[in-house]
């Protein structure tokens, strides 16, 4: 079907509608792994906040970034990627709880506050957040935003960084794996810009079908001007920004003279993507 014509298909609102949702992108064999990782999921009540907000990004956009601004807040306690998989397994370990939607509730109870919860989603957090019937009941209190980055080369290259050093943040303890300038790889760069725009337009489609506005902010408008992001978004939300809010995140970027000279490289040999 064209997906001019899916924003006329009735909305998905229950749990099984955003299952099948996500499976029409990313297909039944991921849902169904996803879905099996948060086993057992529980049928506790959630005890919710009044707002929730919903950052969509492709990875390397920035998310950490953005989710630490926020959290600086006295809105969000941490903007992190709750209900990750891993992370669900994580907290039930951690603290004896007996299955996924007690997990999710030590993250509302510990990253939200009273007025709000935030987290950032890719396609493995949205399919673990419907599976344990979080999304289909916060679904019409939730604003969604999108996080994007202009420079889809940088994008690209971070990824591809990230992928041969096998560190995806600088929060990360360790080194990772040395990279090196003869570890350059066009075709590898290309597939990652070809893989961020295809997540970003799947993405805006499902805004469209959840019938959920998502206004995009990019990540190197946020870096020029982070108390604007966190004014737009708290507005969004109808929440007051606090005067003395902290733009400083203790966070170090990871790009370096290699990735510049990458950059550069590749523009020269696929200007049609650069």
């Amino acid at each position: 079907m064209p997906s001019f014509l899916k924003r006329f298909l009735p909305r998905p609102r229950s749990r099984d509608a955003l299952l099948r949702l996500f499976a029409g992108y990313v297909g039944q064999g991921r849902v169904d792994e996803i879905a099996a990782q948060v086993e057992p999921v529980g049928e506790r009540a959630l005890q919710l906040p009044p707002r929730m907000l919903c950052i969509v990004f492709a990875a390397r956009s920035g998310s950490t970034y953005v989710g630490r601004l926020l959290s600086n807040t006295p809105f969000f306690a941490d903007v992190n990627e709750s209900f990750q998989p891993g992370q669900l397994a994580a907290i039930r370990a951690r603290h004896g709880l007996a299955d996924s939607r007690a997990a999710a509730q030590w993250m509302i109870d510990n990253r939200g506050t009273a007025q709000a919860f935030g987290y950032k989603a890719g396609f493995s957090v949205l399919i673990a957040a419907a599976r344990i019937g979080f999304l289909s009941e916060t679904l019409e209190r939730t604003q969604f935003v999108r996080l994007v980055r202009r420079d889809r080369v940088a994008q690209a290259i971070s990824l591809w960084r990230a992928e041969l050093g096998g560190k995806l943040h600088s929060v990360v303890p360790g080194e990772g794996k040395a990279i090196a300038p003869d570890d350059y790889n066009a075709e590898r760069i290309a597939f990652n810009i070809a893989h961020v725009a295809r997540n970003e337009r799947w993405f805006s489609e499902i805004a469209d079908r959840l019938g959920k506005p998502a206004p995009i902010y990019a990540y190197e408008d946020i870096c020029e001007d982070p108390r604007g992001f966190v004014t737009s978004v708290c507005a969004l939300m109808d929440l007051p920004v606090p005067d003395n809010f902290d733009p400083g995140v203790d966070l170090e970027i990871m790009r370096n003279d290699i990735s510049a000279e990458w950059a550069e490289r590749f523009r020269k040999e696929r200007p049609d993507l650069a």
